[in-house]
Formats: structure tokens, sequence, C-alpha cells
């Protein structure tokens, strides 16, 4: 109910002022200001109307409260804003106390108002699209009744000249019999050029088809076989770069060993001079040498010469000691892997190229540095005799190896 009627219905004795009369009621006992402390102190979402009116009644009391002391001139202003503020309240409390089901009835029927519009609305729409296809279809049928009346007329007119024309309408339909004949001949043969055609293009896309697909298989094998050129061409490059390397390692190494088999040849003058003066000497120094001295690895040498019967003058004979053999002779299988490893490297990158020989370069000279100072000469004359003598020999037979080779 209004909040206005219900502060009119609690009114029950004590004459009040107009203004007040119309608005609240009387005072509630004293468990009343309570109810009404407890739902100024409520949340406003827990508010519902019972406490509206509570409110309402402690704002009436304190009103009269006032205008006994005051008059009701003093609220006779405010009076009426403030029980239109409490009729806000209550229609807003009001509102939002509404139980659930109760809004969606409404919305419900809200839309079902809405539906009931759209509705009408078409059948309006329907009716008036009836009304306008059924004056097309009066018109159409005043256009037929016309046609039908015209076309009778012709009928009587046909009917009335039907038996002069008899002859010449058999001619005319046989002629016409005879035009249909061939037009269906002509028609069939047509169709028959044209499913002929249709079946050729399809082919023809097939083939189109099938072309497109290897143009774009060619397409991929392309760009794999230029990427593959590229790829050799770089490595030619760095082939031939290795090759002209090669080539100039190559006339190094030769003009290394036509130094070393002059220096071989040097050496040999030297050995024969040396050996003719070391031939002078050893009696002096077998005088000489009174006292006992262990025997040196290249005495140890003359010794097995003296013993076995070996000619001094012959070239074959051995020239320094069992160890220097040995180191010798590993140093020469050293090498000879060396030179194994560095013809193969230079056949692999020889292969792609057509050539009618391949040469094996001969020993760097890091490698014949290394052979040289692997051995070390002993003291004296005899030690640089065999010395010089044994590095000779075995550089003049690797050079003679590797360029058999």
């Amino acid at each position: 109910m209004p909040l206005q009627s219900f502060s009119q219905s609690q009114h029950h004795s004590a004459p009040q002022p107009a203004s007040l009369s119309s608005s609240f009621g009387e005072p509630k006992p004293l468990s009343q200001p309570q109810d009404s402390g407890s739902a100024l102190e409520k949340n406003a979402v827990d508010l519902t109307v019972m406490d509206v009116y509570d409110i309402a009644a402690v704002v009436g009391q304190e009103f009269e409260r006032i205008i006994d002391q005051y008059g009701c001139e003093a609220l006779s202003r405010l009076m009426p804003k403030v029980v239109r503020v409490l009729e806000i309240l209550e229609v807003m409390v009001s509102r939002s106390s509404m139980s659930p089901d109760t809004e969606e009835l409404r919305l419900e029927l809200d839309r079902l108002r809405l539906e009931r519009m759209e509705r009408l609305e078409k059948e309006r729409k329907h009716r008036q699209e009836l009304e306008r296809v059924e004056d097309v279809w009066r018109g159409e049928a005043q256009d037929l009744l016309s046609q039908i009346a015209h076309l009778q007329e012709e009928n009587k007119t046909l009917l009335s000249n039907m038996p002069i024309k008899d002859s010449m309408n058999e001619d005319d339909l046989q002629r016409h019999e005879g035009m249909t004949e061939r037009e269906k001949q002509v028609m069939m043969k047509l169709k028959e050029v044209v499913d002929k055609q249709r079946d050729e293009i399809r082919a023809k896309d097939r083939e189109l088809t099938l072309k497109n697909e290897d143009i774009e298989a060619l397409q991929q094998q392309q760009s794999r076989l230029m990427k593959i050129n590229h790829d050799l061409r770089h490595k030619i490059s760095v082939v031939e770069a290795q090759g002209k390397a090669l080539i100039g390692q190559k006339v190094e190494l030769e003009a290394s060993a036509q130094a070393q088999a002059q220096e071989v040849s040097t050496l040999r003058q030297d050995v024969a001079r040396l050996r003719e003066q070391f031939q002078g000497e050893t009696p002096l120094q077998t005088s000489e040498e009174s006292l006992p001295q262990p025997p040196s690895p290249a005495e140890e040498a003359f010794c097995e010469e003296e013993s076995g019967g070996l000619d001094p003058k012959d070239p074959n004979r051995p020239r320094f000691t069992l160890q220097e053999l040995r180191d010798v002779l590993h140093e020469r299988n050293e090498l000879k892997s060396k030179v194994f490893l560095l013809q193969e490297e230079l056949a692999y990158y020889k292969s792609d190229e057509t050539e009618d020989e391949i040469e094996t370069p001969s020993p760097s000279p890091e490698l014949r540095t290394h052979s040289r100072s692997s051995v070390q000469p002993e003291s004296g004359i005899k030690r640089l005799y065999v010395f010089h003598l044994a590095t000779s020999v075995f550089l003049l037979y690797n050079c003679q190896k590797i360029l058999s080779l």
C-alpha cells in the first residue's frame, strides 16, 4: 500500500496537524523504536517495505516533537519533500524486493507482447501481399478471358475458311514434318559433336594438369640442380686454389730436391776427401792413444768392417751404428707414410680433373730439417764423418724413392 495510507491507518487518537496527519501515524509503543532503529541499521540492499514504514514512523515522531516545540510553520515546507522521498524509497524497495519469478514472468510477458506485435505486423503484410496477388490474378484472368474471346473469334473465322485450305494444309503439314525430321537429325549431330568436343576438352584439361605437375617437378629439380651446381662450382674453386698451392709446393720441392742433389754431390766429395784424410791420420791416432778408451759407435762400426773382411773402399759397406740405422729406418717409414697421405690427398683433389699423370711432391724442407736434426753427431772427426755420410745416404735414398714414385 502507499506510504500515506499506511501512516493514516496507524492514526487512532490525539488530533494532529493537517500536514502530519496526512503522512505519519501515532507514535508506536516502546518496542517499535527499537524495530525502527534496527531498520535504520540495516543494509540498503536488505530493506523491505515494512522497514520503510518503520522509518517513516520514526521520522514522524521526530517531526511531532519539533512541532510541539516550534510549531507547524517550522516544517511546513520540509514535510512534503520528506514525504516524497519516503514514497520514492518505498517504490524502489518494493521494486527491488520483487521475486525472481515475478521478474521472469514480467520479461516473458514483454516478450509475448513483442511477438504478438510482430505476428500482427506479419499478418498485415501477408494480407497486403495477398491483396496484391489477388489484384494481379484478377488482371491476368481478365487478360486471359479477352484472349479466349479473341481466339474463339479466330477459330470461327478459321472454321469458315477450312474447306478452302484443306489441300494446302496437307502439303504444308508434310513439308513441316520433313523439316522437323531434318532439324532433329541436325540437332542429334550437333549434340554428338558437342559431346565429343566436351570429352576432348576434359581430356585436354587432364593433360594440361599433368603437364603443369611435370613443369612444377622440373622447376624443383632445376632449382635443386642449380644449388648443386653452385656448390660444385664453389668446391671446384677451392680445389683449384688448393691445386695451385700444391703446384707451387711441387715446384718448391723440385727446386729443393735439385738443391739437395747438389748438396749430396758436395757431401760425396767431402766424404771422399775426409776418407783420404782419415786413412792418412789413422796410424798417428793409434800411436797417440796409449790409454784404453771405450769404443764409440763409429769405431764399433769400423771394427765390424775389419772383422767382417769388408773393403774400406766399398761404397756399399755400413758406415753407421745399429741404433743410428734404426733411427734412420724409423724416420724413413714416417716419411713414407706422410708421402702416402699426400698422394691420397692429391688424388682426391685431382679426381674431377682429367690428367694423364699425377706427380707426388717430395718431402717438405721442414721434414728434411727434422730428419737432419734427429741424428746427433758424435764428437771428433769420426762422428762428423759418420753423421755426414749417414745423412747424405739417407737423403739420397729418400729423394730417389720419392722421385721414383
